[in-house]
């Protein structure tokens, strides 16, 4: 079994989103592995994807401010296999600071948080965009006296690591990416229209004020099921699913499942909706599909964007899936020859799995030789 491990949380007080809206008492939850150098020269920052939480390894069953929404399955850490002692990211070198979104619902601040009238914040939490998290997770590493690190992010952590990198040019070594590009793909905005639209339309999601005991349960899990789609490879889909056809479920009230492919959605979608808030789901996926690197950073171009990684010479290595449908070989390799053409340092990896997206969440071993050559140069 895994070491335990215990999450933190760290204060940022009145935090000023990028909206202009100002909120009191903010928070992110975060956990460390490893031990951070006397220089502070070995840490790495990880995010993690898109609905996914801070504790990245270990076994942790106690996260009090995440309240119903940590389930057993959010127990063991979703990168337990590439952390730890002679590992990629190797806790016997390498001090790793991974923490939850801010507008998550696993211990950040969101809109399953209490507000100053005793009421969750609900719809009147603000929308989060890539530079609100930056910033946030800038202040968490600051108060951890980190100047300079490496940054790993999977899919829309990816996203989140181009904008640390742009923000913050002179304190980043390098970044590796998996699985995604420097923008969303119209068929993934258009997705997440669908997905917004089914959490709306379920008629206790009430304009976003609902109860946390009596969510918009049904509407999360079908947003759910659209998007889970984007995340395995469909042509394995079948014989992913279990064999049999489940009876009646938490989403559906006339129509039976008559094929093992819908069973697993339903599956899908109604386990989410147990371990996901609503409002926190509306900001996360809204963030990611807004996410465009030449607006959040004020370049004239995304090409203009790329030479700045170029001019302060950050080495990059992104890899992508053969299978993924979510972000494919063809975007990503488009946007590693972008890189290059900007003069950056970019190596690609395309990586051959039958998971789809999630294989770097379901086959961390594929990645571990470009992770370990990358952070072993920076440190050796």
């Amino acid at each position: 079994m895994s070491s335990t491990v215990t999450s933190r949380i760290f204060p940022l007080g009145e935090f000023r989103f990028e909206s202009g809206q100002a909120l009191p008492n903010m928070q992110l939850a975060y956990e460390t592995y490893g031990t951070l150098a006397p220089d502070a020269s070995n840490a790495v920052l990880l995010f993690h994807a898109l609905t996914g939480s801070h504790h990245a390894h270990g076994h942790n069953e106690c996260l009090p401010e995440a309240g119903s929404f940590w389930q057993p399955e959010n127990y063991d850490g979703w990168w337990d296999r590439m952390i730890g002692p002679g590992r990629p990211l190797d806790t016997e070198r390498y001090f790793i600071v991974c923490a939850n979104f801010l507008g998550s619902c696993y211990g950040s601040s969101g809109p399953a948080s209490l507000a100053p009238d005793g009421e969750p914040w609900g719809s009147r939490f603000p929308m989060v965009t890539a530079n609100d998290q930056v910033r946030a997770q800038m202040l968490l590493l600051d108060s951890l006296g980190i100047e300079r690190f490496a940054v790993v992010g999977p899919s829309v952590g990816g996203m989140l690591s181009l904008a640390v990198a742009h923000m913050n040019p002179r304190r980043v070594k390098s970044v590796i990416l998996i699985g995604v590009s420097d923008a969303p793909p119209i068929e993934h905005k258009l997705s997440v229209f669908e997905q917004i639209a089914a959490i709306e339309l379920d008629a206790k999601y009430r304009a976003g004020r609902y109860p946390l005991a009596d969510p918009p349960s049904r509407g999360l899990a079908l947003a759910r099921i659209i998007c889970h789609k984007l995340f395995v490879y469909q042509e394995g889909l079948e014989k992913r699913a279990r064999r049999g056809v489940g009876g009646p479920n938490d989403l559906l009230v006339w129509f039976r499942p008559t094929r093992n492919t819908e069973s697993y959605m339903i599956h899908q979608g109604c386990k989410f909706a147990k371990r996901f808030d609503a409002n926190a789901y509306i900001r996360i996926v809204n963030m990611w599909a807004s996410f465009d690197l030449s607006t959040l950073t004020g370049e004239p171009s995304v090409a203009a964007a790329f030479a700045k990684y170029a001019q302060h010479a950050i080495p990059f290595l992104i890899y992508s899936i053969d299978t993924d449908c979510c972000f494919t070989p063809r975007v990503i390799s488009q946007f590693h020859r972008r890189l290059l053409m900007a003069g950056v340092s970019s190596r690609y990896l395309r990586i051959h799995s039958l998971k789809g997206h999630d294989s770097f969440l379901l086959e961390p071993e594929l990645y571990a030789s470009g992770i370990r050559s990358v952070l072993g140069a920076l440190s050796s």
